[in-house]
C-alpha cells in the first residue's frame, strides 16, 4: 500500500542519499559511498523521509496528499543538510586585530600571552549581556543555514566562570527554542584556566567539577562536556578528571585532541569512552590506531589551520587508512575558524587533506551525526530520519569544493519546510 506523503521533490540530477546498510559510521573505503541516484526523488510526511531514491522507486512507493508541495529541483543537486559538530557560535564579538597580526607572523601563542585569544573573548563575552549574545547569535544562525548546516553544535567556553558559563548556555537553550535548525549544546567551562585564576589552576578545575558540572546538569543545560586537552591547558590527566565527572552528572563526554602538540589526548578520549576526539593535528599512529578500534569520531577543523594560518593540516589520509571514522565541522569561532561555511570546510578538507569530494561529503553529513549521537535523526536522506536536504545551485556534487569560496546551496529544506532566511520559527 502507498504511503501518503506531503513533499514531493522530483527532478534531482544527482541525488545524494547517503545511505548506508552499516548501521555504524563510514570508515575506508566506504567513507567514499554517498549513495549517489540520477534522477532522483525525495517524500516526506509530517517532516519525515517516506521515500528517497529513483523517481520511479519513490513515486511507486508514495501517493501524494491532497495538499501535497510538490518541488522541482531543476536538474539540481540535492543532498543531505550539513551537520556541523563542532562550534562557538555564541560569542560577543569577532578577534579582528588579531588576525592582522597573525597575517604579519606573530604567533598564535605570542598574541595568548599578551591577553589575545580565548582570554579575549571571555572579557567581551562577560561585559555583553544575554540579550545582545542573543541576538548576535541568532543572526550567525541564519549564517550557518544558509550555508546549508540543518545540525549544529555550540559549545560554551568563553564565560570561565559559573555565571558567564550559564549565561552562554541559557543562550544557546534559548535559540534552540526558535531556530528551525536542530542546535546541540555542549559545556566547555574547561576551555583554558581564566586570567583570574591564573596561579590557582587547581581551584579552578574544582570550581568546574564541583560548582558549573552539577549546576550545567541540574538545569538540563547540556548533552555533552568538552575540553580543551593541551600542552599548557589542560593535562591529560586533569582532562580525563573534568570528563568523568561531567559523566557521572550523565553529560556525554568529547576532547580537543592533539592540536598543536602530540599529547597522547586522542588515546586519553578512547580511554574514558569519550564520543569524539576533535582536532588532530598533531595526532601519533598509535593514536590513530587505538582511536580506529574504538567508537570515537575523529572530528578535524579545517577551517582553524586556514584561519590561524597555521597550514598544518590533520593527517586525514592517514587516519582514513588506518581506519578511522572521521567528520570534518567548521570550529566556527571569533578567533581562529570565524567562518560558518561547511562547503568551505570541504573545500579545505580536499584540497589540503587530501580527502575526495565524496569523502568530504560523507565527512559533513553522516559520520558527523555519530558524533552527535543523531545518527537515527540526520546525516543521510533515509525513511524515518527528518526531511533536512539541500538542493543546491549545480549540477554536479564535485563543484562544492572545486569552486571554492561561494555558497551553493540554493534552497535549504528543515523538516519539509523550506526555510525562508528567518531563523524564527513561525
Amino acid at each position: 500500500m502507498k504511503r501518503e506523503v506531503d513533499l514531493i521533490v522530483r527532478n534531482c540530477r544527482q541525488l545524494l542519499t547517503l545511505q548506508s546498510p552499516s548501521k555504524g559510521p563510514r570508515k575506508g573505503k566506504d567513507l567514499a559511498d554517498i549513495g549517489l541516484v540520477g534522477d532522483g526523488s525525495i517524500a516526506a510526511s509530517g517532516g519525515k523521509i517516506v521515500a528517497a531514491g529513483t523517481c520511479d522507486s519513490v513515486m511507486a512507493a508514495v501517493r501524494p496528499a491532497e495538499e501535497c508541495i510538490e518541488v522541482d529541483a531543476g536538474g539540481a543537486v540535492v543532498m543531505p543538510g550539513f551537520v556541523d559538530c563542532h562550534t562557538h557560535t555564541v560569542f560577543a564579538a569577532y578577534r579582528l586585530d588579531e588576525y592582522e597580526k597573525r597575517v604579519r607572523g606573530v604567533p598564535y601563542a605570542e598574541i595568548a600571552r599578551t591577553g589575545g585569544g580565548i582570554a579575549k573573548s571571555v572579557a567581551d563575552l562577560r561585559r555583553t549581556d544575554e540579550r545582545d549574545l542573543f541576538e548576535t547569535g541568532l543572526r550567525r544562525l541564519n549564517g550557518c543555514l544558509r550555508h546549508g548546516s540543518t545540525t549544529i553544535e555550540i559549545k560554551s567556553g568563553y564565560g570561565l566562570n559559573l555565571e558567564n558559563e550559564l549565561k552562554q548556555l541559557r543562550v544557546i537553550r534559548d535559540l534552540r527554542k526558535v531556530c528551525p535548525a536542530l542546535v546541540v549544546p555542549t559545556f566547555l567551562g574547561a576551555h583554558a584556566v581564566p586570567p583570574e585564576y591564573k596561579d590557582r589552576r587547581e581551584e579552578y578545575i574544582q570550581l568546574v567539577v564541583r560548582e558549573m558540572i552539577p549546576a550545567v546538569a541540574r538545569e538540563g543545560l547540556a548533552e555533552f562536556i568538552d575540553i580543551f586537552s593541551e600542552a599548557g591547558v589542560f593535562s591529560t590527566e586533569e582532562a580525563e578528571r573534568i570528563l568523568r565527572a561531567g559523566s557521572e552528572a550523565g553529560l556525554k563526554p568529547r576532547v580537543h585532541a592533539d592540536e598543536l602538540y602530540d599529547t597522547s589526548s586522542a588515546e586519553m578520549a578512547v580511554h574514558v569512552g569519550a564520543v569524539s576526539a576533535d582536532h588532530l593535528n598533531k595526532i601519533s599512529s598509535r593514536g590513530m590506531s587505538l582511536v580506529a578500534g574504538s567508537e570515537v569520531i575523529g572530528v578535524l577543523l579545517p577551517g582553524t589551520s586556514f584561519g590561524l594560518p597555521s597550514l598544518e593540516f590533520a593527517p586525514a589520509r592517514a587516519m582514513v587508512e588506518h581506519g578511522m571514522a572521521v567528520a570534518i565541522a567548521t570550529d566556527f569561532n571569533p578567533g581562529s575558524s570565524p567562518s560558518e561555511s561547511m562547503p568551505m570546510m570541504i573545500a579545505i578538507a580536499c584540497s589540503h587533506m587530501r580527502l575526495s569530494p565524496a569523502e568530504a561529503i560523507a565527512a559533513a553529513t553522516y559520520n558527523p551525526a555519530f558524533a552527535l549521537r543523531r545518527e537515527h535523526e540526520v546525516g543521510s536522506l533515509e525513511t524515518g530520519k527528518r526531511a533536512d536536504f539541500l538542493i543546491l545551485d549545480c549540477e554536479d556534487y564535485r563543484e562544492i569544493p572545486y569552486r571554492f569560496g561561494i555558497n551553493p546551496v540554493g534552497r535549504v529544506f528543515i523538516k519539509g519546510q523550506e526555510w525562508t532566511g528567518d531563523s524564527r520559527l513561525t
